[in-house]
């Protein structure tokens, strides 16, 4: 079963950057090239939910044939939404890039969760196929990280924020591949390869905290303390490969609950706006940040960081709340961070 994705940040954000009017070089072929990148994007999904019933029903040959399909076709989904990267470097070129990276995710997850429930050469084929999986998202990320100062200022955070977010959603597979590898049941080349996919995996992440370092200073005021909080105790831990993928998940949810919250990113919008600009591109990808915190900390640190976003100030609007408000926040990210990290949280 396809575990919880990371992926809701990016959807949520990607309408405040679709809501950005292109600029005067864009050309209509960008339309046509977007609209490209979408039936490469459905036909891969189709043969993931295919890959999938195949795996239940042990018809290896079938999951082969999926596999090789879904990377294909999501292949020239990436080429098709790079190309637009390097044109005029419009808002649709953004989109087309989050939808590419959004389903090399939900091939990622799908992947890692069936290696340990097939076998013979299927399972050889989908050990595999992790690391050029992982090659290939990354490959988008940085193409969309090379887009962010191309956009308006008050876009680029936003923009960034996406790309980090992309790079975090690994976590949850390491997680996956770590559980399979300490089972002891896989065949040795099988254990091999995804150990080499857990490292990859973990360096993209690291590299992605090291992308939300450098955004702080853009992001909402109130929002910078938890999260440089946040970095700066994994900073404190050492290197991300140094923590257990446990860990490193849990961190990654706080990072994205935390994102999550600013009310350019939970915003909605109302018929003919900017969710409807979408146009369900993105399809159903689902999860988010506190689905993989433990306990309601997710929906309570969500809830105080949107009250103090959202005007949590209180009915008198007064500093001191909105200190109270944050130092409950930070409060409840170093018990959780201190717990994980034997005390390591300032």
């Amino acid at each position: 079963m396809l575990n919880s994705r990371r992926i809701v940040v990016t959807l949520a954000t990607l309408a405040a950057v679709v809501a950005v009017p292109a600029t005067a070089s864009a050309k209509p072929a960008h339309t046509s090239a977007a609209a490209g990148v979408q039936a490469h994007v459905t036909k891969a999904k189709k043969a993931i939910k295919t890959m999938k019933s195949a795996a239940k029903a042990d018809k290896d040959a079938i999951v082969i044939a999926q596999l090789r399909s879904a990377r294909s076709q999501l292949a020239a989904a990436s080429r098709e939404s790079r190309k637009m990267a390097t044109g005029s470097k419009t808002v649709a070129a953004a989109q087309s890039l989050v939808l590419a990276g959004n389903s090399y995710d939900q091939l990622l997850g799908t992947v890692t969760s069936l290696v340990d429930d097939v076998s013979g050469l299927a399972q050889t084929r989908l050990a595999q196929a992790v690391n050029p999986t992982l090659a290939g998202q990354q490959q988008i990320v940085r193409v969309l990280t090379g887009l962010v100062d191309d956009v308006p200022a008050s876009v680029q955070p936003i923009l960034g924020s996406i790309a980090a977010s992309m790079s975090m959603s690994a976590s949850n597979d390491v997680v996956t591949m770590n559980a399979a590898v300490k089972s002891g049941a896989l065949p040795v080349n099988i254990s091999t390869l995804l150990t080499q996919s857990i490292g990859i995996a973990t360096s993209a992440i690291g590299t992605s905290l090291s992308t939300m370092t450098s955004l702080l200073p853009m992001l909402p005021a109130a929002v910078q303390a938890p999260l440089a909080q946040i970095l700066g105790t994994v900073t404190q831990a050492g290197a991300p490969s140094s923590l257990a993928p446990n860990v490193l998940n849990t961190i990654t949810g706080l990072i994205n609950t935390v994102l999550g919250s600013l009310p350019v990113v939970g915003g909605t919008a109302g018929a003919g706006g900017a969710t409807s600009i979408l146009g369900g591109l993105l399809g159903n990808v689902t999860g988010g940040g506190a689905g993989v915190l433990p306990g309601n900390l997710g929906s309570t640190l969500s809830g105080l960081l949107g009250g103090l976003l959202g005007g949590g100030t209180g009915a008198t609007g007064s500093v001191p709340v909105v200190g109270g408000i944050l130092s409950t926040v930070t409060g409840l990210i170093n018990g959780l961070l201190g717990g994980l990290l034997g005390g390591l949280a300032p």
